[in-house]
């Protein structure tokens, strides 16, 4: 039986959508290529069909993890006033929502230590999905009237996102939320 020419493509996305949720749940580590494409309903040697190894589907991953990241701010960033762009980001990224499902959140704050480890090609691709996330921070940054540089701005959602995931204090895992905002919040112009 012969597929269409656009079934390769949509297996694809399938196979990237689910290692996407799944890595940010489970870890790159906890994620095996059967047992992924098993829920999926397909072999374990389709797999190759479409990625030459797991590195390469780590790096499509993240990168569509990061993609759906970028969307989500920038839908944010858009609909925010005046002068509150930053802080409008900050308040969505560090939530107690998003602490509490990494599988549908950020890659970076879900992956980073796990992708520090990798080979410098997944590396360099993971690096690249986080430029649109800095190029929004940047654009808030400029419409708000000033801030800290984006670079820093990332850094303190992670780490603090990080963090209060890592902590089994519950309320020191929102005073790293909570500070972490307000001092975001506080980077107006």
């Amino acid at each position: 039986m012969r597929y269409p020419d656009s079934h390769k493509a949509q297996t694809r996305r399938r196979i990237v959508a689910m290692a996407a949720l799944r890595f940010r749940a489970e870890g790159l580590a906890g994620v095996g290529i059967a047992n992924l494409m098993a829920d999926l309903g397909l072999t374990h040697g389709g797999f190759y069909a479409h990625f030459a190894g797991k590195d390469e589907l780590v790096a499509a991953a993240c990168g569509e993890a990061l993609r759906q990241m970028a969307q989500q701010w920038r839908q944010r960033l858009e609909s925010a006033a005046d002068g509150t762009r930053l802080a409008a980001l900050a308040e969505d990224y560090l939530s107690p929502t998003h602490r509490d499902f990494p599988d549908s959140g950020c890659a970076a704050a879900a992956l980073a230590g796990e992708i520090a480890r990798q080979n410098p090609a997944v590396r360099r691709d993971f690096a690249s999905g986080l430029e649109p996330l800095m190029a929004i921070l940047d654009d808030a940054r400029r419409l708000d009237g000033g801030g800290m540089a984006p670079e820093a701005s990332l850094a303190l959602m992670v780490g603090a996102l990080l963090l209060a995931r890592a902590v089994p204090d519950s309320e020191l895992s929102r005073r790293f939320l909570d500070q972490a905002r307000a001092a975001l919040a506080a980077q107006r112009g």
